[in-house]
């Protein structure tokens, strides 16, 4: 599965011609009888690529502080705030690549297709969660829309939305980097009526939330069935709560996040997810995001090559990777099956450093929110993480 898709990566990246500076991208047409005659220069434009891409590397985080004090400065205030915000554009994925051979990619290429990231904190406003992601060298970034932990929230002011979204806008985050996460309190497939109600409610004004915030995706854990009903029950809810917070917000994609199989959750095997995929009405509005912990507890072996070949392949057999639009980067306390939500350090816990490498070099990841949800006991824990992540690609 994966070889298919370093394979059509690489046709698209072949049709592509890039040209930056002194560095040309290696043609991989040309015919052998050149390729003897070329063949200095060619190592010259490779030497002289790796060096620029090293420098680059080197200088991100003076650009990332940079960007981090002019979100702090006065052109960030809710006295100067523009009152109209242009929207990010995300453009389509075009490939710019140097081709080393017919089966691999650049890993430059791969470097800055990887959005990874962490989950930030709101406190003090919205907008200061933009600052943090960047103070930590995040290319992404997960937060709240309000309190998770209680199910009254007050109004989201123009005001707050307009500072969030030129914060955004002067931060280069685009729309498609960003995934907040929904209220813990939520159950889209809860047996008992009133706290279905008030999990329909939430969800619709989250989405609503992120349509004033100008975001485009939202994630959230499906449900439980609380062990009153069952799971064919609690979906369908699932899938109704959806479609009803659809009919009344425009754009976002609701983005299903794949459970532990912990207590009576649903969502921890693909077929689940599935399943509630199918009940959706507009599928362009719905996608999954991978939480690689709880795959790992639910008992998907991601740890081994062959174990993270086969779930990666059930997942476009069951799901469909078209659905993939996030990742959450977290490293397990438990074993493989353990059915437990424990979420440990990147190569700290049982799923270990050769795993996530694997998933850092995979093109199936490039362009898609990859936050970290780790243990965060220092304030540079995540700063540190995200180096590691793009050091394995490498």
């Amino acid at each position: 599965m994966a070889a298919r898709a370093v394979d059509e990566i690489t046709s698209r990246a072949a049709e592509v011609s890039q040209t930056s500076g002194s560095t040309s991208t290696t043609n991989l047409t040309r015919k052998k009888e050149k390729s003897s005659a070329k063949a200095g220069t060619s190592k010259h434009q490779k030497s002289t690529a790796t060096k620029r891409t090293r420098e680059k590397s080197a200088t991100d985080q003076d650009e990332n502080e940079q960007k981090v004090s002019t979100l702090k400065s006065s052109s960030i205030t809710e006295e100067n705030v523009k009152h109209k915000v242009k929207r990010v554009k995300t453009d389509d994925l075009v490939v710019h690549t140097t081709i080393k051979s017919e089966d691999s990619i650049n890993l430059s290429f791969l470097e800055q297709k990887k959005l990874v990231g962490a989950h930030v904190s709101i406190a003090g406003g919205l907008h200061n969660a933009v600052a943090e992601a960047l103070a930590i060298g995040a290319k992404s970034f997960g937060l709240f829309l309000r309190s998770q932990r209680q199910w009254a929230s007050k109004p989201l002011e123009d005001k707050a939305a307009e500072l969030f979204k030129e914060a955004c806008v002067q931060a280069n985050f685009s729309p498609h980097s960003i995934l907040p996460h929904g209220i813990y309190l939520m159950n889209c497939g809860s047996p008992d009526e009133e706290t279905l109600s008030k999990s329909r409610s939430t969800l619709v004004d989250e989405l609503q939330r992120c349509e004033k915030l100008g975001l485009c995706l939202y994630n959230f854990h499906p449900g439980s069935t609380c062990g009153k009903i069952t799971a064919e029950e609690s979906i369908n809810k699932i899938a109704e709560s959806i479609n009803l917070a659809h009919k009344k917000t425009k754009y976002v994609i609701t983005v299903l996040e794949n459970m532990s199989c912990q207590g009576n959750t649903i969502g921890g095997k693909f077929e689940e997810l599935r399943d509630i995929i199918d009940r959706v009405q507009d599928k362009s509005r719905v996608g999954v995001c991978l939480d690689t912990c709880h795959a790992f507890a639910a008992g998907y072996d991601i740890a081994s090559e062959k174990g993270f070949t086969k779930t990666m392949d059930e997942f476009d057999t069951i799901i469909g990777l078209k659905y993939l639009r996030g990742v959450h980067l977290n490293d397990s306390k438990g074993e493989i099956g353990c059915h437990l939500d424990r979420h440990e350090n990147i190569g700290k816990g049982k799923i270990g450093v050769e795993a996530f490498r694997r998933v850092m070099r995979d093109p199936r990841f490039n362009g898609i929110p990859m936050i970290l949800e780790t243990p965060c006991p220092s304030e540079d824990t995540y700063k540190k993480e995200i180096k590691q992540l793009y050091a394995m690609i490498k």
